[in-house]
């Protein structure tokens, strides 16, 4: 068996019927699927790459890939980019930044083709997405989708509504809004952890934070109800917010172990404020 550890990595677009068929099997093992139905076809693959679309594929040396990410064109917020659909990476090759290369592969090949940005779904209550998306990546959310994919069977998603945030990044970026020091105890937070429930948005304030569970597997195994009223009152809140003109610019962590704390930063300027 392969060492993954120190095995050489090439990330490139798909050119070949291998290529395509090694990214599918990717697919299947980096989300554990047993229902094909969640495969992406190969003539989607490669109808999308040759038509403004991407397929990226993490390929070894064998020819198989430990890892894929497949965007197609669209338009968001009205401006032309790559719609990211998925971007997954295999279990033994997890933790070693594959995601993030294949993430700023489709960045610069977006920016070279003179798109405006790249958007992606991420699950909102997931803590390590969230950081991911918002700080290692640098982008942005405004938009919240309730249920998008109705019900799955794939061993991340199954039996809990698939609800996402829309994750857009953009070449020019404006910079981040500066955070106080105690950022917990000096910002309003819309989700009171003891429900845990929503709170209304009150006053004008450019800056809130949005409150997420630490370990969000870890709580629906122990406490899956818990775990279902984080859900309900992420969404009701999240909704709130960008109703009344906040944007997610990046998120902020305190603590550790049981302790820890994690929420989104959420900014609004004046302009963006509701009248």
């Amino acid at each position: 068996m392969s060492d993954p550890t120190i095995e050489p990595i090439v990330i490139r677009r798909a050119e070949s019927p291998a290529d395509y068929i090694a990214c599918q099997d990717a697919q299947r093992r980096s989300w554990g699927l047993v229902d094909e139905s969640y495969v992406v076809p190969v003539a989607t693959l490669v109808g999308a790459n040759l038509h403004g679309g991407l397929v990226l594929g993490a390929f070894l040396e064998d020819g198989t890939a430990a890892g894929l990410s497949f965007a197609f064109l669209g338009k968001i917020d009205g401006k032309l980019g790559l719609y990211s659909q998925l971007t997954g990476v295999v279990p033994e090759y997890q933790g070693r930044g594959l995601g993030r290369r294949m993430k700023q592969a489709q960045f610069m090949i977006a920016e070279a083709e003179g798109l405006a940005c790249v958007a992606w779904a991420f699950d909102p209550l997931q803590a390590g997405n969230a950081r991911f998306n918002l700080e290692t990546l640098q982008a942005t959310a405004s938009h919240y989708l309730v249920d998008m994919y109705g019900p799955r069977t794939d061993d991340l998603n199954a039996g809990i509504p698939t609800d996402r945030l829309i994750a857009v990044w953009e070449p020019n970026q404006t910079p981040r809004p500066s955070l106080p020091e105690h950022p917990f105890g000096a910002l309003p937070l819309l989700i009171d952890p003891d429900g845990p429930t929503a709170r209304p948005i009150e006053g004008t304030a450019p800056l809130v934070l949005l409150e997420i569970p630490s370990d969000l597997g870890a709580l629906r195994a122990t406490a899956p109800e818990r775990a279902n009223r984080w859900r309900l009152a992420v969404r009701e809140a999240f909704e709130g917010a960008f109703h009344a003109g906040y944007q997610a610019v990046g998120t902020v962590r305190i603590g550790a172990g049981d302790e820890r704390r994690q929420a989104y930063v959420l900014h609004r300027s004046l302009a963006d404020a509701p009248e």
